[in-house]
């Protein structure tokens, strides 16, 4: 927990690679992006590019509230029965190619996603659609199988960025970063936003351009002569960067600096509720918190894991982490939404978290139930920011129980790749950014995902990878909640839905959910309107700069 001036001296040296020139806006971001593509990104690091590469359908506001400003979209309208959406679009967009934008686009964008051979993360996101009509150039309706009350927060997210017709070409046939099948996108974007892509060096930087067609009056700033963002995974050396001004924008400023930085001479400081939902993933395929496949259908083997991630929700203390880590500035979560929300079950608001009794009986019983003793398990984590810090404290609080942890770093893509495409860990430590107002996105993205969730949790069904098995009992019934809730109009029985899928991940703990973190923003003085434009989703967006003095 070294401070920032105790990296000052060391963190001076590496800021050679990081010299500013006249009109160059220099953003350091903690991690290098994925995938540029706006319909197959999942992860923060790419998004603070596709957020200013690619105009949205639906914009998210300052609020937090889906909006029009900079989006494609100028209004839309639902229909009473829940049943259809008519869109009306912007006139006189341009995508950098220098084709216009117009309905027809939109509608590649809707079909290209839906299509399952594409294989869209957002594809579920989309919503049950039954047909897309053009009325004319710049308006058409979206018509739905059933009704899909929260179609126009799952678009804000689903169409972060409206691509040219024909633009994502085929997919890879294989794999790439974080089980990534890669676009014609992905690394070359092509967008309508007010900065066109113009290179990307790995392991070092992306570089933008402004884009002299944009539509949007007084954007991109004037004095933005290009835009670099640069992969900066150090955080004492992107806060030394950033007060010597070779640095104009930091994505996340450590907590531990937060003081320190805000009393700086030149350099805006902002502080925000968030939306990064910090947890520990636990494996379900494998011991000691799941089943294997030879296990299957065994109530004494799926008894003994669920003693195993009782023993986890327990024994961890968040308010040691929160206060110890990140200087209390952080939201502590009693299940996998934010506790003062409607949405969230009464039922769990102000259970006890931390008590050290019932973590002791939960790891008695899995002992006897024939968990291996002590129990031991690998904690894999992000080696950038503050997880490996995390997950250490994890480490040293399950040690007073004889519980043994070993903490494996691990960069970004490796991280996930290694939770989503094999067994061969046990507990994971990340977060996600929630990008969605909507907290059925949350439970769709996070856990219905029959072949692509965080925990492993599945159920036998016909499109099962056959190199995954069933585990924890559940998941069918939760995905049958789900189908129900997200095509229910009525409001009150939505929730009421939704209550219960939060209650069942609890009671089986599906996943450690820890707290939500507080942003926390940093940029120079230079960036005039920067923090204009800032929200509790953490985007990077640079369309509300009013004017550049770099």
């Amino acid at each position: 927990m070294s401070s920032l001036r105790g990296f000052w001296v060391v963190s001076l040296g590496l800021l050679v690679s990081f010299v500013a020139f006249g009109g160059e806006l220099r953003i350091g971001i903690a991690t290098e992006p994925w995938d540029l593509d706006p319909a197959t990104y999942t992860d923060t690091g790419s998004s603070y590019v596709v957020r200013n590469v690619y105009d949205p359908l639906i914009g998210l506001g300052p609020d937090n509230e889906p909006t029009t400003e900079f989006a494609v979209c100028r209004g839309w309208e639902m229909s009473e029965d829940l049943m259809k959406v008519t869109l009306y679009l912007r006139e006189g967009i341009k995508f950098h190619d220098g084709t216009d934008l117009t309905a027809q686009d939109v509608k590649y964008n809707f079909e290209w996603i839906l299509d399952p051979e594409n294989k869209s993360p957002m594809r579920k996101a989309v919503g049950p659609v039954k047909e897309i009509r053009i009325i004319d150039d710049y308006t058409l309706e979206v018509i739905f199988e059933k009704p899909f009350p929260d179609a126009i927060n799952y678009w804000a997210r689903a169409f972060a960025g409206i691509v040219p017709e024909g633009a994502h070409g085929q997919r890879a046939k294989e794999k790439g970063v974080a089980g990534i099948y890669a676009t014609a996108l992905s690394r070359n974007p092509i967008g309508s936003g007010p900065f066109k892509f113009v290179e990307w060096v790995s392991g070092s930087h992306i570089v933008l351009e402004p884009f002299e067609d944009y539509w949007a009056e007084g954007v991109p700033a004037p004095g933005i002569d290009r835009v670099v963002f640069e992969f900066i995974g150090d955080d004492a050396a992107k806060m030394a960067a950033l007060i010597s001004g070779s640095i104009h924008i930091v994505d996340k400023v450590a907590y531990r600096d937060y003081d320190f930085v805000s009393r700086m001479p030149g350099i805006l400081t902002k502080r925000i509720p968030g939306t990064q939902h910090q947890y520990v993933a636990l494996n379900l395929g494998a011991h000691p918190f799941g089943i294997t496949k030879e296990e299957v259908g065994d109530p004494t083997a799926i008894e003994r894991a669920l003693m195993a991630r009782k023993f986890m929700m327990y024994a961890i203390d968040r308010e040691e982490i929160r206060d110890e880590l990140f200087y209390g500035m952080a939201t502590i979560l009693y299940g996998p939404w934010y506790p003062d929300s409607e949405w969230f079950p009464p039922s769990l608001r102000g259970r006890t978290l931390h008590d050290p009794e019932k973590a002791r009986a939960y790891l008695e019983r899995y002992y006897e139930l024939g968990g291996e003793k002590p129990l031991r398990f690998r904690m894999i984590a992000t080696n950038a920011q503050w997880f490996v810090d995390v997950a250490t404290l994890i480490q040293a609080q399950v040690r007073d129980y004889g519980v043994e942890a070993e903490v494996i770093p691990l960069d970004k893509a490796a991280f996930f790749d290694t939770l989503y495409e094999t067994f061969d860990w046990e507990a994971g430590v990340e977060d996600w950014g929630h990008s969605n107002p909507s907290v059925l996105y949350w439970l769709w993205a996070g856990y219905y995902r029959n072949n692509h969730n965080h925990n492993h949790w599945h159920h036998a069904a016909p499109d099962l990878r056959p190199d995954y098995h069933p585990t924890h009992p559940g998941h069918d019934e939760f995905c049958r909640l789900y189908d129900t809730a997200v095509t229910e109009p009525d409001i009150q029985k939505r929730k009421e839905l939704v209550w219960k899928m939060i209650e069942m991940l609890v009671e089986n703990v599906i996943r450690i959910d820890l707290m939500i973190l507080d942003n926390i923003h940093a940029w120079r003085e230079e960036v005039v309107g920067f923090g204009d434009g800032l929200n509790s989703y953490g985007h990077l967006n640079l369309r509300y700069i009013r004017e550049f003095k770099g």
